[in-house]
């Protein structure tokens, strides 16, 4: 089933030259600008036009220019004379654009169903003042012209059970049909309201305002996507071709991707770009593969990551430390905190550190740390033999736990305790010792609330009071965690994630697709 979107505009209807009068046989007074006094009669002139006076016009001088009268106008015409009247306006009537339409479409696809869009301003041009000017937009309204269509449709397809659909914009306040968002809201509106999913949407946009024109580009590819293809016509080289949409699509695609980008929002960008088919073609797998990696980062599935990172070779890196899963949560609480949610930043922000401190300490005494595969890495009471201070350390009841059980689970108070014997200096480290100072007991304590938390709480929670200070902190932890490893400490967690510049990978990609 195919649907063909066609704008109207007012000049789109138009009354027969002098040259096609002539060539048809009619005399003087049988031309167009003379006939219409007969059926600009009076009563239709006085009740229904203001007592305005419509005459047709020429845009220039030339016997075979045709004659334009206000769209208003001649559906009013059109709608309140006899049948035989009707019958010989619409003899007089001529479709030059929506002509070239319908004989490019008879060649290709004939539609099944017609979505016009009309215009309708008579809430904005109510009063009679306002109407009885002619230059008003309100007689540029092409409301009125759906019978002239429909019957003109109707002779052009006449073997076709033809479903027409009228689509209206009627804005409510100024300025109208020549405000840019107002137009697209109107416009998304009544394409919202097709609930059919056709095979092929032609859509001839040319007809009415710059801003409907438009928005209908942009709302047809939105709402239809992949089916669209226009329909245009040059009016110069008179020829009328068709257009499909990966120009225009492709256009759109990127904008939303890119915003998404924005947003880490990786499973819409997926989706928008179409990457989920079975077949795609290079440039395609090529952004897939960095989404693939881009989601379990989102996820917090960082070895899962690495390894996509690692197997796609997305990334020009050697080796993925031991410490990086650290930068990545702490850069993933950043992104979190960007997307509002403080709660998750919070969680993230803790993680990063708390789990770095866990793997730094898993490195340095592999021998008496192991992996309990439902309870976590656990210390073996062997440890004393290294760090003979570290069960003087512990408090009384996790001393007892140590001594029955031979092994304590390394988190809380007992990876504190540890990392503190392991690194001495981080007793009076500035910002590591926040970590068991502050931010534990305030994170548990926030943990257990149903309401929501403020960014004041998240930054208070780590002693600090902006985002800057907050990110400053988290980083000079992690930084004070690895040091023994780093080169150089990192300058930011931007610097430090591999996930900044994966996504700086996926900008370039899309903005090339």
């Amino acid at each position: 089933m195919n649907l063909w979107i066609v704008t109207i505009g007012s000049s789109d209807i138009q009354l027969h030259s002098d040259a096609t009068n002539k060539q048809q046989g009619r005399s003087q007074g049988e031309m167009s600008d003379e006939i219409w006094s007969y059926w600009y009669e009076d009563g239709i002139k006085n009740e229904h036009c203001y007592s305005v006076v419509f005459e047709p016009k020429r845009a220039f001088e030339d016997k075979d220019e045709n004659y334009r009268i206000a769209s208003r106008v001649l559906g009013n015409v059109y709608e309140l004379s006899d049948e035989d009247t009707r019958t010989e306006i619409f003899d007089y009537l001529t479709f030059p654009l929506l002509s070239k339409f319908i004989k490019r479409l008879q060649s290709i696809d004939v539609p099944n169903k017609i979505a016009l869009l009309l215009t309708d301003q008579s809430q904005i041009f109510s009063s009679e003042e306002q109407r009885q000017d002619i230059k008003s937009p309100y007689w540029d309204d092409t409301c009125k012209l759906e019978p002239i269509l429909k019957r003109y449709f109707e002779k052009e397809f006449p073997n076709v059970e033809l479903e027409l659909m009228t689509l209206k914009l009627t804005p409510d306040e100024q300025p109208g049909l020549d405000d840019w968002n107002k137009v697209l809201e109107l416009v998304q509106t009544e394409l919202d309201a097709i609930k059919i999913e056709p095979d092929t949407v032609y859509v001839s946009h040319q007809a009415g305002t710059p801003a409907i024109s438009s928005a209908v580009q942009f709302m047809s590819l939105a709402r239809f996507r992949n089916n669209v293809q226009f329909l245009v016509s040059n009016e110069y080289t008179q020829q009328t071709r068709t257009i499909y949409r990966s120009t225009y699509l492709g256009a759109i695609q990127r904008q939303e991707a890119q915003a998404l980008l924005e947003q880490h929002n990786y499973a819409g960008i997926r989706n928008i770009l179409g990457l989920t088919a079975d077949s795609l073609d290079e440039k395609a797998k090529s952004i897939k593969y960095l989404l693939d990696a881009a989601e379990q980062w989102n996820f917090a599935e960082f070895q899962k990551f690495k390894t996509i990172v690692q197997k796609r070779k997305l990334l020009e890196i050697k080796e993925f430390p031991w410490y990086q899963s650290g930068y990545e949560s702490a850069y993933l609480a950043v992104v979190r905190l960007e997307q509002g949610s403080t709660v998750d930043a919070l969680f993230h922000s803790f993680r990063a550190a708390e789990g770095s401190i866990s793997k730094f300490l898993e490195k340095r005494y592999q021998s008496h740390i192991y992996r309990d595969p439902n309870h976590g890495p656990q210390v073996e009471i062997s440890i004393r033999q290294e760090l003979p201070n570290y069960f003087n350390s512990l408090s009384q009841p996790n001393k007892h736990k140590f001594e029955r059980h031979q092994k304590i689970g390394l988190y809380g108070d007992p990876l504190y305790d540890l990392f503190k014997e392991a690194r001495t200096e981080a007793k009076n480290h500035p910002d590591i010792k926040v970590v068991w100072e502050v931010a534990k007991s305030e994170r548990n304590n926030l943990f257990h609330r149903l309401d929501g938390l403020q960014e004041s709480e998240l930054f208070g929670i780590w002693n600090t009071a902006t985002e800057i200070d907050w990110k400053a902190r988290l980083l000079a932890c992690l930084n004070f965690i690895a040091k023994d490893e780093l080169a150089e400490p990192f300058s930011s967690l931007e610097e430090a994630s591999f996930m900044a510049q994966l996504h700086d990978r996926l900008r370039e990609k899309i903005a090339s697709f």
